[in-house]
């Protein structure tokens, strides 16, 4: 008798876990999420902390677990064994920050995981913080624009504890060839997000035994593509893919070509 569960990996079907980045939420998947399910896979949209309809308050979260608990309590409810049936696995998909969290909970449930994708996303080296990436994406565009910071850290005036992307900088830099629909939608829903100081750690028993792929998006202008192919070269992934016409956000600028992608890292690695 095939179970369920078995004819769905026959089938090529997969679920995807979705993750988001900075100020972003779970609706910035509604065209990639559309498409997915369309295909017949399960589809599951997160919400970081603070971010879209989570209660939180980015501006009060001062930690990593705190920021991922939302994404750590879906995790949470998949088998949790090693040696789990691949169909029982998830695959990741982290875009831009979102690669911080995907990186956390690879450490954290290895087993729970059939692939990570990193969509034009940060690929930290261990011990890399947060912040130190948004000072990466700072030194090439010596800019944040319009962008709100909010600062008020005990004993650390000039630290930002959080900040909210500002109109003129999203359409120059996060989505230049998307849809003006889209950029509109976004502007209505970004909240802020906290910035975190705390060192990304992990190691090669639990991370380093999850397959990883990375998605360049060559016409990025906030993670500039040398940044996307020295992180590559820095932690080599099992596989790289190239989408020429997207800006930093394919989920609005290219959803097709992102869920064409997606479907062909199911086939490899569900």
């Amino acid at each position: 008798m095939v179970t369920e569960s078995g004819k769905r990996r026959k089938e090529g079907i997969s679920h995807f876990v979705l993750v988001h980045g900075a100020c972003h939420g779970a609706w910035c998947w509604y065209k990639l999420s559309d498409l997915l399910k369309k295909a017949g896979h399960r589809v599951t949209a997160v919400d970081l902390g603070g971010a879209g309809l989570n209660p939180n308050d980015g501006d009060a979260i001062r930690t990593l677990a705190e920021y991922n608990q939302p994404l750590a309590d879906i995790m949470k409810t998949l088998p949790d064994r090693d040696g789990a049936e691949e169909e029982e696995k998830v695959i990741l998909v982290g875009h831009s920050m979102g690669g911080v969290s995907l990186t956390c909970m690879m450490e954290q449930f290895p087993y729970k995981i059939a692939a990570a994708v990193f969509a034009t996303a940060f690929m930290p080296l261990p011990g890399t913080t947060p912040l130190q990436l948004m000072n990466q994406v700072y030194d090439r565009n010596q800019t944040w624009g319009d962008t709100e910071f909010k600062y008020g850290l005990e004993g650390q005036p000039g630290i930002p504890t959080s900040f909210k992307f500002g109109s003129n900088f999203l359409r120059q830099y996060l989505y230049q060839n998307s849809p003006s629909q889209d950029i509109t939608l976004a502007e209505s829903l970004l909240r802020s997000v906290p910035v975190l100081d705390e060192e990304v750690l992990y190691s090669t028993e639990s991370y380093g035994r999850v397959p990883r792929a990375f998605i360049v998006a060559k016409q990025d202008k906030a993670i500039w593509e040398e940044l996307q192919r020295k992180m590559i070269a820095d932690n080599p992934p099992d596989k790289t893919y190239e989408m020429q016409e997207s800006d930093h956000s394919p989920f609005f600028s290219c959803p097709a070509q992102l869920a064409r992608i997606l479907q062909e890292i199911s086939t490899e690695f569900y």
